[in-house]
Formats: C-alpha cells, structure tokens, sequence
C-alpha cells in the first residue's frame, strides 16, 4: 500500500482541484491581478493584458485617465440603474461601489476594425472612478471564455 501512494505522489503530482494561479502588477498606483500565465505590457498610459496563448486581437486594456465626471461606457437610466452605452439596446450593468472608488462592469455587443475590415463582436467594458477625478478604463475583446478572468481582474482592483 505504501508503495502504492508514493507510485501516486510521484508520477500524478498535480491536484484535480486547484485553482488557476494569479500574480498581481502594480499600475499607475493601484494594483490589479491577472492569471499568472499571462504577459502584459505597459504603453502610454495604457496596461495590455493577455493570455499568452490567444491571438494577438484577444487582450483586456486598462488605461488610467482623468476623469471629466462623465462616462464614455456607462449612464444611469431613467430608473436609476446603471446602463452600458451601445449602439444597440441598453445593457444593464454590474455596479461595485465602495468607500475607495465607483465601479461598472457588462458584457456588451461592440464594433472594431481590423485588417480585415469592420467586425461586431462581445466585449469586456467596466470603468473605475476615484473620487479624486481620476478613472480607470478596462476594454476588453476576444473569446467570451476569457470574459471570466477580465472581470476578475477588474474586480481585483486596488488602490495604493
């Protein structure tokens, strides 16, 4: 039995059940986490985040900008509900807020051009604002599969 359990541990190391690791980076003052497998790369004032492995269009954007008190993304309806800003229908959206910052996440239909042409497609949209007129914008575009760990780094977001 015993030679059994160390046949075990030593040729199937790996556990069924853990969970993906994440490192986190630090930008512009805040930090945000990000699975541990994947690049990223600082350029103007923007972080590009991807996974390695997907196609070059498949990457989250965060840029940290100053914060004219409206947003570009998101507007709160007539019901007070907070809303993505498409060109299609309303897409009602996914609100964070706490004592450091506002925070608006959805999953919306948007448009893009390419080599290719123009393409409409799913993205990844959420937006931070700090009280301090400074907000952070992540964009993201690619395989709705990778929507998951977009919206888990927008939720990791932290400020220094």
């Amino acid at each position: 039995m015993k030679a059994m359990a160390i046949f075990l541990f030593v040729f199937f190391p790996c556990s069924g059940y853990s969970r993906e690791s994440y490192k986190s980076i630090i930008f512009k003052d805040s930090t945000i986490t990000i699975p541990a497998k994947w690049n990223f790369k600082e350029k103007e004032n923007c972080l590009f985040v991807r996974d390695e492995l997907a196609q070059s269009g498949r990457y989250l954007k965060i840029c940290r900008e100053t914060s004219s008190g409206e947003s570009d993304y998101f507007t709160m309806n007539d019901d007070g509900v907070w809303e993505a800003i498409t060109d299609g229908a309303p897409i009602l959206a996914d609100i964070n807020v706490t004592t450091e910052f506002t925070g608006v996440s959805a999953i919306v239909s948007c448009k893009y051009k390419d080599e290719a042409g123009y393409h409409t497609d799913k993205c990844f949209q959420a937006e931070i604002d700090l009280p301090n007129h400074i907000n952070f914008i992540f964009s993201g575009r690619g395989d709705p599969s990778l929507f998951k760990d977009y919206k888990e780094s927008y939720l990791s977001f932290k400020i220094k």
